[in-house]
């Protein structure tokens, strides 16, 4: 018997809510936009682009993932200040914002890298997310992971 309250059922029942909209999944970063938009419709999940979202006039979505181009002229961060900014009316007033910065060294991102960008969104969905209780803290593995992430030139940031 599973009790309610408990953290596993906390998360199942976030998740549920937080994906019964489409992921609004957008930015530069060509590529990993596209590599990020396979694995999460592979796993069964709704992603809809910007333009995707205003054809299909749906509810503004409750997560969204940006892939944004790091350029060394100009700050990642107000690219996605910028960014968030232009696709304001697809997003959700309590949304989870998750930018993932490519740097020029990461153009191709294999499937061993995309597993670990796919498990820190999550890991940063569940931070942001009030329902789900307090964080737990990053094992050695997770550490490991995001440690390779940054050493490939993709950094992950989460607004809200």
């Amino acid at each position: 018997m599973r009790l309610l309250g408990t953290r596993a059922a906390r998360i199942e029942a976030e998740t549920a809510h937080l994906l019964s909209r489409p992921i609004l999944l957008d930015g530069d970063a060509e590529t990993l936009i596209d590599s990020i938009g396979s694995s999460a419709r592979d796993s069964g999940l709704q992603v809809l682009s910007y333009q995707q979202w205003l054809d299909s006039g749906a509810e503004p979505s409750r997560v969204v993932v940006l892939g944004i181009e790091g350029h060394g002229r100009r700050s990642s961060f107000a690219q996605a200040i910028e960014l968030l900014r232009a696709i304001d009316a697809a997003v959700a007033s309590d949304a989870i914002r998750i930018v993932i910065v490519q740097s020029g060294r990461s153009k191709v991102v294999p499937p061993r890298v995309q597993r670990l960008i796919a498990a820190e969104i999550l890991h940063q969905i569940a931070l942001a997310s009030p329902r789900i209780g307090p964080p737990q803290s990053r094992s050695f593995r997770r550490r490991l992971g995001l440690a390779t992430l940054d050493a490939a030139g993709l950094r992950i940031l989460r607004f809200g």
